[in-house]
């Protein structure tokens, strides 16, 4: 709907959304590599300020190729993200609590996915494309200052009980 609203036909949209798309592959294999590599911290923050710096972008793109670019770029680090997320939410409760404690996040995820589509519009009324990616990147580098906060678990065992 945005790329139509920017001048772009419906099936030349569709066509750049397969393109951007086909990125989350490789994004979700490299964060998945990663987390065994850097961490699961410090894969999960780096993945979220590629989303963060990629929705900025995206926001200000204006030709098919920055669109692309762009798109891209947060196609592969927003999946990149939700990889590391999967490997470490659980990791972060005890045995007792975890599938409650990931049961939880991943319900709040899903009410923000309900509200975000929501507030796209009346963003899009008030300052456009450009402000709609800027609030997504926003809320990105405030994830990603919070992956920070979170213990690193790499190499640690989970409790058995």
């Amino acid at each position: 709907s945005l790329l139509v609203s920017q001048g772009f036909d419906l099936v030349r949209s569709f066509g750049y959304t397969l393109i951007i798309t086909l990125a989350q592959l490789p994004g979700y294999a490299v964060a998945a590599w990663l987390i065994e590599v850097w961490g699961r911290r410090v894969t999960l923050a780096v993945f979220l300020s590629g989303s963060a710096v990629a929705a900025g972008l995206f926001g200000l793109a204006g030709s098919p190729t920055t669109i692309i670019a762009a798109g891209m770029a947060l196609s592969f680090f927003n999946l990149g993200a939700w990889g590391a997320l999967y490997a470490i939410g659980p990791e972060l409760y005890p045995t007792r609590t975890r599938g409650s404690g990931t049961g939880a996040a991943a319900a709040f995820g899903r009410i923000a996915s309900i509200i975000a589509p929501l507030l796209v519009p009346v963003m899009l009324g008030a300052g456009g494309t450009a402000m709609v990616f800027g609030v997504f990147a926003a809320a990105f580098v405030v994830a990603a200052l919070a992956a920070f906060t979170l213990p690193e678990r790499k190499g640690v065992a989970l409790e058995e009980t």
